[in-house]
């Protein structure tokens, strides 16, 4: 938890020192991680290549800015892609993500800082589409199925669209199954800068995810729980762990639409 202690003044230090000291024991002590160990505290120079890959990254050729590496002993990614003017519907994507090597872990703590995220949308489409995102999300296991698409996915999300409040991001959750999103539950909110622990779980004694959220200025646990029926007796046929940055950009004529995030991972422990 060295890097709450980084980048501050030092009228904010008793009050950093006081949540890094929180969260070091809650991460440490804590009943809810017992059995849990350190998988990367990202004390290094470079990503290790013994603890995380890496696929496909970017996106769209509207993706201008793409970043994966370590800066100031956290994993940084950040992406930032804008829409296309030419065309109306549709959107651009862009992903910036590290996958666990170990992909069988089941429990997942992370430190989570969204660094910046800002989002513009397209005025003349109903709704919001345009936003970024910072997720811890994998597949657990297979639904009975037998294919990749029968495999089911849990995701922990920060998310903000362009239509929400600046500077304020949404932590959230669901399950995909089969192309389905589903079980969408609430963790709350954090402030863009906040350090946050989270927790992504697949429970299967009980047949849910349960999902977390700490913050040292409430002071509280937030706590979600989201069940499935699906046979959860067979292994993950593409199993994953991955933390990522992406964004989803609507396409709008006469508008520059664009989405941002940059999310700072650390401490990662897992099962």
């Amino acid at each position: 938890m060295r890097n709450f202690l980084r980048r501050i003044g030092t009228s904010s230090v008793v009050l950093v020192l006081s949540a890094s000291l929180v969260l070091t024991s809650f991460a440490q002590q804590g009943p809810l991680f017992s059995g849990l160990r350190l998988y990367d505290s990202f004390g290094q120079k470079f990503i290790n290549p013994a603890k995380w890959s890496s696929q496909w990254q970017c996106g769209s050729p509207l993706i201008m800015e793409c970043e994966r590496d370590i800066q100031d002993g956290q994993l940084h990614l950040r992406v930032r892609g804008y829409g296309a003017t030419v065309n109306d519907g549709g959107s651009q994507y862009g992903n910036s993500s590290v996958f666990l090597t170990s992909s069988q872990v089941t429990d997942i703590v992370a430190q989570v800082t969204v660094q910046e995220t800002s989002a513009q949308g397209c005025t003349s489409m109903a709704g919001a589409g345009t936003h970024g995102q910072g997720l811890l999300t994998g597949a657990f296991f297979n639904g009975g199925g037998g294919t990749a698409n029968d495999d089911v996915q849990a995701f922990l999300q920060f998310d903000r669209y362009s239509t929400d409040t600046p500077g304020v991001v949404h932590v959230g959750g669901f399950l995909q199954y089969q192309g389905q999103f589903f079980g969408d539950v609430s963790l709350g909110y954090v402030n863009v800068g906040e350090h946050a622990l989270v927790e992504l779980k697949w429970d299967k004694a009980h047949h849910q995810f349960v999902e977390r959220l700490f913050t040292p200025e409430t002071s509280t646990w937030q706590v979600q729980y989201i069940p499935y029926t699906m046979s959860d007796s067979a292994p993950a046929v593409s199993p994953s762990k991955q933390l990522s940055a992406r964004v989803f950009v609507d396409n709008c004529p006469g508008n520059q639409t664009f989405a941002d995030m940059a999310i700072n991972f650390d401490n990662i422990m897992t099962d």
